[in-house]
């Protein structure tokens, strides 16, 4: 058994030495979705990061009220002046009424590994409040 894994070895071995260039690139050619992530992660980016980088955050809602408030002017002709300003507004309030009601991240005390806080038990109203408030 030994003498068959010993020659396996040494053909791999042999394949991988003619592969290789000469110059002091890569060892080995890279598959297409192995080149297309060497090249997003050079370029600081994450594959797919046009689908996954975008989260709806705090300020994004309220850019997107200032955003209507600042067009709705423009979109009087079209008949749509008040509900883009109905709408810049309520998302401006949405956002403010979001960003001071929604729980702070606090840093977690521990001691040896363990936590050291005791956190209360939810009633129901903490529980629907928070799925309410969870972001």
């Amino acid at each position: 058994m030994s003498q068959r894994y010993q020659k396996e070895i040494e053909e791999i071995l042999e394949q991988v030495n003619e592969d290789a260039p000469a110059n002091s690139g890569p060892s080995r050619k890279l598959r297409p979705w192995e080149a297309a992530r060497a090249q997003s992660m050079s370029t600081g980016q994450r594959p797919n990061a046009s689908f996954r980088s975008f989260r709806l955050t705090i300020g994004k809602v309220l850019l997107a009220g200032v955003v209507l408030l600042v067009l709705s002017p423009l979109l009087g002709g079209l008949g749509l002046m008040a509900p883009a300003a109905w709408g810049g507004i309520i998302l401006i309030i949405g956002a403010y009424v979001v960003y001071f009601t929604k729980p702070r991240r606090q840093v977690e005390r521990r001691w040896r590994g363990q936590s050291i806080e005791d956190e209360p038990e939810p009633n129901g109203f903490s529980r629907i409040w928070r799925w309410l408030t969870r972001g």
